[in-house]
């Protein structure tokens, strides 16, 4: 496999990653689940649907706003699945 496409890889496994982080990152702090409930708004608490979980793209193509209620959501979102990413890719690209 070549090794660009390895660092893609990588790097879509990051953005992956830090989405997951992001969770983390809210949740544990509020002594909530990382598990359940799935994904929602945390205003309104609407579910995320399937396309509003990818990462980065969703942010964008919602302009940082919930679809339900239209607060802002935080830019921290999209930094921390782009860091992540980035962290990925460099280690792919220095181990390949």
């Amino acid at each position: 496999m070549p090794p660009a496409v390895i660092v893609v890889i990588a790097a879509v496994l990051g953005l992956l990653v830090g989405s997951f982080l992001n969770v983390v990152f809210w949740r544990v702090p509020r002594g909530e689940s990382i598990v359940r409930p799935g994904s929602h708004c945390p205003k309104c608490e609407t579910p995320l649907g399937a396309l509003e979980l990818v990462p980065v793209v969703s942010w964008v193509a919602l302009r940082g706003r919930c679809r339900s209620c239209g607060t802002t959501i935080s830019i921290r979102y999209p930094l921390v699945e782009l860091a992540t990413a980035l962290v990925f890719a460099l280690v792919a690209w220095i181990l390949v």
